[in-house]
């Protein structure tokens, strides 16, 4: 069987590191699986394509398609590492998502280079008169983490004041990694630094207090 580009890539990774081999316990030529060793890569990106689909008439945005609950229902999605196009044919928007968020999701799986990308998927929690602006995103094996920031949406998108509504958090990494993830984390502070939102009025009739730190404060995002 000829080697597949993910293992190529591997391949390089533990090449750029030979002399570290050992501390790894690795041997390029042992037979070890070569796509779990393109996980022992880490970075941080600064800049994420990242797209953050909501449900506001309901408490998931994505299901998995495969399984489905003793009662028919679909299962919902945790956090994830997506690694193959077929993978990703079987996340699919819970219903309530907006159609434009259905589209959205789908071009997201689609457009991903499988062979050189991954996808995180991350559930997470908002309120509906608020935004969550990503700073950045880091991985390493077997966990990913981001920065972020939260402020208020503009004043013309439709919300509800003090109403939770349920959010997922797509990253697309630049790196192949396996697709297994033992543990995440998320940081970040609210408001955001610099924003051009009204942060006195929410819709006339709300007011956020400012500079309040938001790390953890609904749990890992």
């Amino acid at each position: 069987m000829s080697p597949t580009r993910r293992a190529l890539l591997g391949s390089a990774a533990l090449a750029a590191v030979g002399a570290l081999a050992g501390c790894f316990g690795g041997d390029p030529a042992d037979g070890s699986d070569p796509v779990a060793r393109s996980s022992a890569v880490s970075g941080t990106d600064t800049d994420p394509t990242v797209v953050k689909p909501r449900n506001p008439d309901g408490d998931r945005v994505l299901v998995d398609g495969s399984e489905a609950t003793d009662d028919g229902e679909p299962v919902s999605v945790g956090r994830e590492l997506v690694t193959t196009a077929d993978r990703a044919a079987e996340l699919l928007p819970a219903e309530g998502v907006a159609e434009e968020d259905r589209r959205r999701v789908r071009e997201f799986f689609d457009e991903t280079d499988y062979d050189a990308e991954t996808v995180y998927v991350s559930p997470a929690g908002i309120l509906s008169c608020q935004r969550l602006e990503i700073d950045s995103v880091s991985w390493r094996p077997g966990r990913v983490e981001y920065e972020y920031c939260r402020e208020l949406r503009p004043s013309d998108a439709a919300c509800e004041a003090d109403t939770r509504v349920a959010m997922a958090l797509l990253f697309r990494l630049p790196v192949a990694l396996d697709d297994q993830i033992r543990g995440s984390g998320s940081s970040g502070r609210s408001p955001c630094r610099t924003t051009d939102t009204e942060y006195d009025v929410i819709d006339g009739n709300a007011t956020v207090p400012g500079n309040a730190t938001a790390t953890n404060e609904w749990g890992d995002f």
